[in-house]
């Protein structure tokens, strides 16, 4: 499968009062933010579940 190349455009149109999605975002650019996104998610879950399983231990 062959990945797109150019300039990606949203099929979405703007709404009042909420931030537009850059026109020019390319398709890597979007891929590297979710990486990006997905791997802050799991740095929070891990320092979450540290947190929890310390106070665990305090408390026991």
């Amino acid at each position: 499968m062959s990945s797109p190349t150019g300039v990606y455009r949203t099929p979405y149109t703007d709404y009042p009062g909420g931030p537009t999605p850059a026109a020019s975002t390319t398709p890597e650019e979007g891929t590297a933010d979710l990486w990006a996104f997905f791997w802050l998610a799991f740095i929070n879950t891990a320092i979450i579940v540290g947190v929890g399983l310390a106070a665990w231990f305090y408390v026991r």
